[in-house]
């Protein structure tokens, strides 16, 4: 078997809505698709980014067995518990697979895994996530081997958190994005400013640089007509500048929900968008 990757896409999963009018309007909440990557040759695997509960977990795993293959590492792209809660469960089923990140997202991956933090995630699924989280490694340089190729690990800063990732796999003009990049789904966008958002333009510029033909975003809508590197990073790059402008002509929720729903209007996920319009316009409708 040559150098590959598969990809493991989980459906959006029903959470309770914070946000005034949602469910009446839209339908019930939701937490947007998400994926986990397998990249794999006959000696050496990685997979990249583990999912959240423990059901979807122990599907990863099920799912990995079933490529023949055992990772030698497990990379987490970013400190957002939806990438890495499901680490317990994979550990498990790959006792000697090596869980690494970026050393200096390593402090924000221990505060999501926290007392504090657990007790909000488990508002949002209450009952399915680990009793026992656990938070990467520091990963020792920026090269992950897979047998006798190799991934890139590339920091770009601020996407949708601070110490964000990406990784590259040349030989396979492959970028499996974290939540740099997004596809066919609302980009989150609570708690953003203007610097953040500009930042993450700025990530979005240092992901097309690397010229992938491929791209595997984090949060992908399962009905996406494929993984376009370009059309997704453009897509990406449209959403933001058409969420700055809109926000800018808005004063209330509604205004910026509307304005934001009628430039991308087949997006999934449109929970998120609700609750970064009620974050930073208040409660107005």
């Amino acid at each position: 078997m040559s150098l590959d990757f598969d990809v493991f896409v989980v459906d959006p999963k029903p959470i309770p809505s914070a946000v005034p009018g949602f469910e009446e309007v839209v339908g019930p909440a939701t937490w947007p698709p998400s994926t986990s990557t397998l990249i794999s040759d006959d000696d050496g695997a990685v997979l990249v980014d583990c999912l959240i509960t423990v059901r979807e977990a122990r599907e990863l795993a099920a799912w990995v067995k079933s490529h023949d293959c055992e990772p030698e590492y497990v990379y987490i792209t970013h400190p957002h518990a939806d990438h890495l809660l499901g680490l317990p469960e994979i550990l498990a089923a790959f006792p000697q697979a090596r869980p690494v990140a970026l050393t200096e997202s390593i402090p924000a991956m221990e505060e999501q895994i926290s007392a504090g933090y657990m007790q909000i995630w488990g508002g949002f699924f209450p009952g399915q996530l680990t009793g026992e989280p656990v938070a990467p490694r520091p990963l020792t340089g920026r090269t992950i081997p897979i047998g006798g190729s190799s991934a890139t690990v590339i920091p770009v800063g601020t996407s949708d958190t601070v110490h964000s990732s990406v990784v590259h796999v040349p030989e396979l003009s492959l970028v499996v994005s974290g939540d740099v990049v997004y596809n066919r789904t609302h980009m989150w966008l609570m708690g953003s400013t203007p610097d953040s958002r500009a930042a993450w333009a700025r990530a979005l510029d240092a992901v097309a640089a690397l010229e992938a033909d491929t791209l595997i975003a984090g949060h992908r809508d399962p009905r996406a007509a494929d993984d376009d590197a370009r059309r997704q990073i453009d897509e990406s790059r449209r959403y933001l500048a058409d969420f700055e402008t809109a926000l800018e002509r808005s004063s209330t929720p509604g205004e910026l929900i509307d304005r934001m729903t009628t430039a991308h209007p087949e997006l999934a996920n449109p929970y998120t968008l609700w609750v970064a319009a009620h974050d930073l316009l208040g409660s107005g409708t």
